[in-house]
């Protein structure tokens, strides 16, 4: 250290930089944490929840997969093995003003006529609805899954829309997280599309 340099106060008085405070969770956050395993940590920034899985997950491009690799689960690792991916998953639970169910019905009626094709791009993002192929046409709205008292509630996870989790046992796992938070809130609409997280067999 050089001879004249001024130490902050708070060092000068107990040897020990401050430590920052701990932020306060919401009801909102405090609700989703209370049914989260001890493996999963929970973020909050405003009125946006994030909740991680805290082992990052396998993911692969499962979509038009050759159907001898759902059947032999051999095949299927050495196929994740080769090609697929370690990553987060991550769900984004994010609060707007609450969304009518009546305003909610007449937008879904309208996302439901949008028809994907070949030629649809898939951008990239970090967050992805269940219904994300529709979402990349410009005529799509976003919709909330749940709501309560006061507000929407817009569900988004990480995994890309062509892809599934591996091995089935870690899917299971990321549904549950799922279906914890449907006893938590109220649904929109129980008969909405919601996407597997798995394919074949393991």
């Amino acid at each position: 250290m050089l001879l004249g340099a001024v130490l902050p106060a708070s060092v000068l008085s107990c040897g020990k930089t401050p430590q920052p405070k701990l932020q306060k969770r919401s009801a909102f956050a405090v609700r989703i944490e209370s049914v989260l395993p001890t493996d999963w940590a929970l973020e909050e920034n405003g009125q946006e929840v994030i909740i991680r899985r805290q082992e990052p997950v396998k993911t692969y491009g499962c979509v038009e997969l050759d159907v001898n690799l759902m059947r032999r689960p051999d095949l299927l690792k050495q196929f994740v093995d080769t090609n697929g991916v370690t990553d987060d998953y991550q769900i984004r639970l994010r609060r707007e003003g609450r969304l009518d169910p009546s305003e909610y019905s007449r937008l879904k009626a309208a996302n439901n006529q949008i028809i994907v094709t070949k030629n649809t791009v898939i951008s990239s993002r970090q967050f992805y609805e269940d219904d994300a192929i529709r979402s990349f046409d410009p005529r799509y709205t976003e919709l909330p899954e749940y709501y309560d008292d006061s507000s929407s509630i817009y569900l988004e996870t990480t995994l890309h829309p062509w892809e599934c989790i591996y091995p089935n046992s870690v899917a299971g796992e990321c549904e549950s997280i799922r279906q914890k938070l449907d006893l938590l809130f109220d649904r929109y609409s129980k008969d909405d599309y919601r996407r597997a997280l798995s394919r074949g067999i393991d």
